[in-house]
């Protein structure tokens, strides 16, 4: 049965996106020989939509998952630089919805017409961030400062110190180097009471750090959002650190247990699938975003009724670094060229430390001290591949990026499957 969120009409919502799926060809195939959902459980039999199958049949590639010619659109694009981007085609009715529901999350966290907003998020590459917070600031009517990230840090903090803004929205690192900026250079935001940040974690060392250095009152997550999937969570004044309330009206966000495929129970971690009920145009139909998160038991003192969840971590194949999706495909790729002295076994674990994050790659090899001799290529492969791990370490972005090696077996095995976890994201998600 689905988890204790899904409401009737959600179901009927959901129906009407599969049956609009169904006029494009990805879909077509891909549920051929399926049974049309007619309950609770024939839906959670529906085959789970992965991030590679939308890289492989999405536009500009193909037009697959496409159910309409390409007309009156919008293109966006989630970060990938190497090689992992998504892409989304929304009707302009569908980014007019998924900005609707940004701007109530905006006003939920106390955005008003009287507020003058820095826009600093980065513009261009099809990233959506930067237009989708113009729209949704017209519609809380605030005034808009469309700055953006795509100038150099300097220039960000003279034309924020200009204009006095009363609230900033950004990435986190953006927000850190600020206030790197400020205590350095003593500008000053004597308007500044809210910055809003998305797109990655920040730290509650970061939080600290950034409150010292722009002297701001409050740091709150935007909404819980990705480029491909829109709006996930929101949060309440009520809703706690990576905690949000889950869109009835806009997602059916199911949370499905990873060892037993069957939807986790409130309280118990799983594998967050998301159902976007306002898509028809490139339906995404039980994604798997790649995040882990949990249901809670109670209702939000709020009043609102809609479910909360708790994010706890990530899943999948990729991570977040810098804005931008990296694959550990790419791992792969690099431990290939050194495969004569190392295993392809390897984990990657990603740490807050106080204001940085430590990057930390393990990988088996016969002979972990011979093995030493792969360092230098493999960090420089890695390096020149993953240009965030560069410009990361350049800019005290990154602490440290340390790769050793162990022996044969010596990291942890699943104990049913026997695999390797790949990634261990130790940073908090927000």
């Amino acid at each position: 049965m689905f988890p204790h969120l899904l409401r009737d009409e959600q179901i009927g919502r959901a129906y009407e996106i599969y049956r609009a799926a169904m006029a494009a060809s990805f879909y077509a195939e891909k549920y051929m020989g399926c049974a049309v959902p007619s309950d609770a459980d024939s839906w959670s039999k529906i085959p789970m939509l992965t991030r590679q199958e939308i890289f492989d049949n999405a536009y500009p590639r193909y037009r697959r998952m496409l159910t309409k010619p390409l007309s009156r659109m919008i293109i966006t694009s989630t970060g990938g630089s190497t090689g992992v981007a998504r892409h989304s085609v929304l009707s302009y009715e569908e980014w007019e919805a998924s900005c609707n529901v940004q701007s109530m999350a905006l006003h939920l966290l106390g955005i008003r017409e009287d507020d003058r907003v820095a826009n600093l998020f980065v513009a261009g590459h099809l990233w959506p961030s930067f237009i989708g917070v113009h729209d949704a600031l017209r519609l809380v009517g605030a005034v808009h400062l469309p700055i953006s990230a795509n100038i150099s840090p300097d220039e960000i903090a003279r034309m924020c110190h200009e204009f006095d803004p009363s609230v900033m929205l950004s990435l986190p690192t953006l927000f850190v180097l600020l206030a790197d900026l400020a205590l350095k250079e003593k500008y000053e935001f004597p308007s500044l009471r809210l910055i809003g940040y998305a797109g990655e974690q920040m730290s509650e060392q970061a939080q600290r750090h950034v409150r010292h250095g722009l002297k701001v009152g409050e740091i709150k997550a935007l909404a819980y959002s990705s480029a491909d999937a829109g709006l996930m969570g929101y949060q309440c004044p009520q809703c706690g650190f990576a905690t949000y309330h889950a869109p009835t009206h806009f997602q059916l966000i199911e949370i499905i247990n990873t060892e037993t495929g069957q939807p986790a129970k409130a309280g118990e971690d799983g594998e967050l699938i998301v159902t976007n009920l306002a898509r028809r145009i490139m339906p995404l139909i039980r994604y798997r975003i790649g995040d882990i998160g949990t249901f809670l038991p109670d209702v939000c003192s709020c009043g609102d009724r809609n479910p909360l969840f708790r994010l706890a971590g990530r899943a999948g194949e990729d991570f977040k670094l810098g804005g931008a999706y990296i694959s550990l495909k790419v791992f792969d790729e690099c431990l290939e060229q050194v495969s004569d002295l190392v295993s392809l076994n390897y984990n990657v674990e990603l740490e807050d430390i106080a204001n940085q994050m430590d990057l930390r790659l393990t990988v088996e090899a016969g002979d972990p001290i011979k093995a030493k001799d792969a360092e230098p290529r493999l960090r420089d492969a890695l390096c020149r591949i993953v240009p965030e791990i560069a410009i990361g370490i350049e800019k005290n972005y990154i602490r440290q990026f340390r790769i050793r090696f162990i022996e044969l077996g010596a990291l942890p095995r699943h104990p049913i499957t026997g695999k390797v976890r790949k990634l261990t994201d130790k940073r908090v998600i927000s």
